[in-house]
């Protein structure tokens, strides 16, 4: 169910661009998407979008060099976009020390004076820095694309360790927070619109919907059930399908403009 109301309500939209991505467009053909386009099919017509505000950060190309030149192209296009604003976070690249819970190797073959393939089970590893024998699990990747299980095993005491690179994205989540409040207190819409499964959202919605009495429509990317307890604190809840996403995406190119979506996509 959604909300309905008189004519001249105003709906502020607020996009978790990653989550968007990695929930509902990543390794589909509905990359080249108009958010206004794609949230205009769950808001009520009743409602105008005064704004959609878009929580992003530029990408890094340290593993994949294209992928700023794309994320650019994109963000070209949303720019063209009347009602669209683009607030930037940041990415942190850094390497960091992990202990290893699974050693996914199965199948593959080990460098070593002797080749060795490891099978799927838990193996004993001594030698090195470890005062005494310990184990290390042997899993299998999932299929690309797929989702990892998650595993509940806590690594040993004197668990393996390795050296692993990261990319942790900062910010975009307290940008969206703070202007989901921020606006509500200002009293500049009628309803919000907020477009992610991030449970760390759940206290600000509560707010805005609780202490300012604000309707908060709370939409899922789609992939993933909406986490429970984003589904207690919205006032209403919706999720992306294919159909919205390929009914909502830019003209290729778009016109007046030299922008084309990116040949690789």
């Amino acid at each position: 169910m959604l909300i309905s109301g008189g004519m001249g309500l105003r709906a502020y939209v607020y996009v978790d661009g990653f989550n968007l991505y990695y929930g509902a467009v990543k390794g589909t053909p509905y990359r080249w998407l108009n958010p206004v386009a794609l949230v205009r099919q769950l808001v009520p017509t009743k409602y105008s979008i005064d704004r959609l505000k878009y929580f992003t950060a530029r990408v890094s190309g340290a593993s994949d060099p294209s992928a700023p030149v794309r994320q650019k192209l994109y963000l070209d296009a949303l720019g063209t976009v009347p009602e669209i604003e683009i607030h930037y976070g940041r990415f942190l690249a850094k390497t960091i020390w992990r202990p290893i819970v699974n050693f996914p190797v199965a199948g593959a073959t080990i460098n070593s004076p002797v080749a060795t393939s490891l099978p799927d089970g838990t193996h004993i590893v001594t030698g090195g820095s470890l005062a005494a024998p310990s184990s290390l699990v042997v899993g299998t990747y999932p299929p690309r694309g797929g989702r990892r299980r998650k595993s509940s095993a806590a690594p040993l005491p004197d668990a393996l360790v390795s050296e692993v690179h990261a990319m942790e994205e900062k910010g975009s989540d307290v940008n969206l927070a703070a202007h989901l409040l921020n606006d509500a207190w200002k009293g500049v819409f009628d309803e919000a619109v907020v477009l992610s499964n991030d449970t760390d959202l759940c206290e600000p919605i509560r707010m805005v919907a609780v202490e300012r009495n604000l309707p908060v429509l709370v939409i899922c990317p789609g992939r993933w059930p909406m986490a429970k307890d984003l589904q207690r604190v919205a006032t209403f809840k919706a999720h992306i399908r294919a159909p919205m996403l390929a009914r909502a995406q830019f003209p290729n190119p778009i016109p007046g403009t030299t922008i084309h979506k990116p040949a690789t996509w």
